[in-house]
């Protein structure tokens, strides 16, 4: 097993906002280790763009330690030399100077953390994201090329840890794709990625760990595969102006769930979708609409939102 890269325990913050204490974090564990590929998701206000402020010490932590490559224990969100080896993308803004170019602002940025500017590296990112013009001040640049241009300047260095907080904000379709490349392209060389993003599909594409946070809290941290399992992975749905036929006794515990003239219901794979077309052939001609669908991350993560609020607020269970 490899050793952590980085480690962040028992790390918690609070704001006051109106006179109110928010808690951004509240005793939040991290391990990270060097070549993983890891999403971060969470609702608006959950933590997450504190989470990465209180690890590139941005944002001091009331409380907790990080560790960087086994070396000495820091207070969470303390500043230091380890940072050289960050890469960081701050909510999906632009972090590229408007008035250089996407040229300069990788120079200027390998110059803050003492590295060696490679030229040819600055080629292979700029191809790899499809940012051609590469002279012109990054004012002047599409809102998707200077997130081009601020994404190349994260990672010009060769930063042993990328943190990228909303990579795709203004990206096209082509844009993600490029992004999604990258990222493994990354990873494979060695480096570490933790990626937060409410774009479920790149996350789902992308990461083989999910970490899940709400109200400052961790909820969920492990393998893509865990966070998504359920009992019945596979739904059939149809819409139909007659009554639903009744279930075959392989079925047995199964039941319809139904919506106005929508109905679904859950499969444990497509052979048994087959199974009940052929036994339901007849009735399935008069049906207007047929989709069989596999459960989506998407549906996984609001289970697990819906979770996190009752545990913290039991009034929000429904009776």
């Amino acid at each position: 097993m490899k050793p952590p890269l980085l480690e962040l325990t028992q790390a918690s913050k609070h704001y006051q906002r109106d006179g109110t204490q928010v808690q951004a974090l509240q005793d939040f564990d991290l391990s990270l280790t060097q070549g993983e590929l890891v999403g971060l998701l969470g609702p608006n206000g959950s933590g997450k763009s504190t989470l990465v402020k209180v690890l590139t010490g941005l944002c001091g932590a009331d409380q907790g330690q990080l560790r960087w490559r086994a070396g000495a224990v820091l207070k969470a969100g303390q500043a230091g030399p380890h940072l050289r080896e960050f890469g960081v993308l701050l909510e999906g803004r632009s972090g590229a100077y408007e008035r250089l170019t996407p040229l300069e602002n990788a120079r200027y940025f390998c110059g803050l953390r003492e590295a060696r500017f490679d030229t040819g590296h600055f080629q292979h990112l700029a191809r790899a994201l499809g940012l051609r013009d590469v002279h012109s001040p990054v004012r002047q640049l599409s809102t998707g090329n200077k997130l081009r241009a601020a994404l190349i300047a994260t990672l010009i260095h060769r930063p042993a840890l990328v943190l990228l907080d909303e990579p795709t904000l203004g990206l096209d379709l082509e844009g993600v794709e490029q992004l999604q490349a990258l990222a493994q392209s990354c990873q494979e060389a060695g480096q570490t990625l933790l990626i937060s993003s409410h774009d479920l599909h790149l996350i789902e594409r992308l990461c083989p760990r999910i970490v899940c946070i709400s109200q400052g809290h961790k909820r969920f941290d492990g393998p893509r595969e865990a966070f998504t399992q359920v009992p019945h992975p596979y739904r059939l749905r149809l819409r139909h102006s007659q009554p639903q036929p009744e279930l075959p006794p392989w079925l047995t515990g199964r039941e319809w769930q139904i919506e106005g003239n929508e109905l679904s219901l859950p499969l444990l794979n497509p052979e048994e979708a087959t199974r009940l077309m052929a036994l339901w052939a007849d009735w399935l001609g008069r049906s207007t609409e047929l989709q069989l669908l596999r459960i989506s991350l998407r549906e996984h993560y609001l289970q697990h939102l819906q979770t996190s609020r009752v545990a913290t607020d039991p009034s929000q269970e429904h009776p």
